[in-house]
């Protein structure tokens, strides 16, 4: 990690809130646990937003950048919070209001970082370096200034994802823009937000309403197990072991011209562009399958976040956004590269479609399955299970990331016992185990099927038009011009994301460099490019 991260350390922000008393507990929800756990060993979704933007030095001097800082903790009392673990199951918020202005600004700036970089080098410090986020700092600014230029800037905000979402990072760095790039007295906002006494946000479960009652539980049970005989997915990356993990974030954006051409020929064929990403994603892998010569009976299956915001309750308005609020749906594509399917079981759930050899009907099928995207995705949003599904899903998450915390801990344990115990002892033979055979069928009794698979091909993140959420009129000298994000990754992992900035379209892809065989990876991603220009931009 370069020298410019290492402001302060965690253990420093602890003992300054240990000198406090502490306001406010709150145990973590399901979501929120099903994110903290993971990410304990190695900061496992991280989250991160950069903004580049242009601004005389003196909008972005640090005692202005500490004053916004300070304002957005107080406001958003996730970002000033710690997490307290007790045990894997009993893990909970401590957050202490500062008592002044001045104790505010105080542990702002020992939360941020003012430096000289390149948005190159933040990006891969961050997402390839040592973590920087613990369970003591949940939140973490760096302002950079561009050593190309003294009025080229970089804004990176960082969040724990068990604290809050990408909708909450947007939120979040709007007012902070807004705050610099006014006129506002800083210090007085200050002490008028720490004046509010604002609270810990309720989980995303508590503030959604309950879908309780038993013929309620019963229809969400029912409900999940119809969806899940839906979800087939048979595409997947080849991975590759290694030890070395290195995460790339290749972005491109398209021009405000052809943006507009992209938006309107979406429009034409009745979709969005977060619909026909989808579509892209499917002919990509298709295309990829054809030049290895493989077959692809099975669909493609994508999965993708839900903002639950818009089914919290009333109480929620007056509560700080900053917090974990999503759900989960999947989307599968109908792939088949060769008409002879083995899988004969789902030949009634699987139209026999392919890649067509003629220009014309490859455009036809595109927009054909843009347009399939878009009545699943519009299923799962109005679907009258949403709340059961967001409820159930959320609990299930949460309980999974408990059995693997005890996993993971119990591994830590033994691999530490066994850094302990003394060398050259011979290691003793396992114990013999007694496998028992499997009791034949009855004649009666007819061998069950085979379920389905459902493997996600990948993950996509479409964020909608972010221009509605950054409020570029109210930023006075700061003007806004590039926009990625993402988050620290698991070894081999991937991630899709689509919006529209500054009135251009951007396709940000952030994978693990050395969890794909050579090659792979970056020949579907020149598919996707190619595809845009042949679909949405011809």
């Amino acid at each position: 990690m370069a020298p410019g991260l290492q402001l302060s350390s965690p253990n420093s922000s602890e003992e300054r809130i240990e000198s406090r008393a502490v306001i406010e507990r709150r145990p973590l929800g399901h979501s929120e646990l099903s994110y903290f756990l993971p990410s304990r060993a190695d900061g496992v979704n991280d989250m991160y937003l950069h903004l580049g933007f242009r601004a005389p030095p003196s909008v972005v001097s640090p005692d202005r950048l500490a004053a916004v800082w300070a304002i957005q903790r107080a406001r958003h009392p996730l970002l000033a919070a710690r997490i307290v673990s007790e045990s894997v199951e009993d893990v909970r918020f401590e957050y202490a209001r500062a008592a002044s202005a001045t104790d505010a600004i105080n542990d702002a700036q020992h939360q941020m970082d003012v430096r000289t970089s390149t948005k190159d080098d933040l990006l891969d410090s961050y997402l390839n370096g040592p973590r920087l986020l613990s369970s003591d700092r949940t939140s973490y600014l760096i302002i950079a200034h561009d050593p190309a230029s003294p009025d080229e800037h970089h804004f990176f905000l960082c969040a724990m994802h068990c604290i809050g979402d990408g909708m909450a990072l947007h939120t979040c760095a709007n007012e902070m823009l807004s705050f610099l790039g006014g006129k506002t007295d800083l210090e007085a906002t200050l002490t008028e937000t720490l004046g509010k006494n604002i609270q810990v946000p309720r989980s995303m479960e508590g503030s959604l309403p309950k879908f309780e009652g038993r013929w309620k539980e019963s229809a969400a049970q029912i409900d999940e197990e119809l969806l899940a005989k839906k979800q087939i997915g048979g595409q997947a990356f080849a991975r590759v072991k290694n030890p070395i993990r290195k995460t790339v974030v290749p972005t491109v954006s398209f021009d405000e011209a052809r943006t507009k051409k992209i938006l309107s020929k979406c429009k034409t064929n009745g979709v969005s562009v977060s619909n026909a990403i989808f579509a892209l994603c499917n002919i990509a892998w298709a295309r990829m399958v054809q030049k290895k010569e493989g077959g692809a009976e099975l669909p493609s299956l994508f999965y993708t976040a839900l903002n639950t915001r818009p089914w919290q309750d009333g109480l929620s308005k007056e509560e700080s956004f900053f917090r974990l609020c999503i759900g989960y749906f999947n989307v599968w594509v109908i792939f088949i590269t060769s008409l002879q399917s083995q899988f004969e079981p789902f030949r009634s759930r699987i139209l026999p479609t392919f890649i067509p050899s003629t220009p014309a009907e490859v455009a036809r099928t595109f927009w054909y399955r843009a347009r399939q995207v878009k009545i699943q995705s519009t299923k799962a949003v109005k679907s009258p299970f949403i709340l059961g599904r967001t409820h159930r899903t959320a609990a299930k998450r949460s309980q999974q990331s408990v059995v693997w915390a005890k996993i993971d801990d119990q591994a830590a344990i033994e691999n530490e016992k066994a850094k302990q115990q003394p060398t050259g002892l011979p290691t003793p033979a396992p114990t013999p185990k007694t496998e028992i055979p499997a009791l034949p069928l009855s004649a009666s009794e007819p061998p069950k099927p085979k379920p389905a698979p459902s493997t996600a091909l990948m993950g996509l993140s479409l964020l909608g038009n972010l221009d509605g959420m950054y409020k570029h009129a109210a930023y006075g000298e700061i003007k806004l011009h590039t926009l990625t994000t993402g988050s620290r990754q698991r070894a081999g992992a991937m991630l899709l994301f689509g919006y529209t900035f500054v009135g251009k379209l951007w396709l940000c892809f952030g994978y693990d460099q050395c969890g794909f065989p050579t090659g792979l990876v970056e020949g579907f991603w020149a598919e996707l490019l190619a595809g845009v220009d042949e679909f949405l931009a011809a």
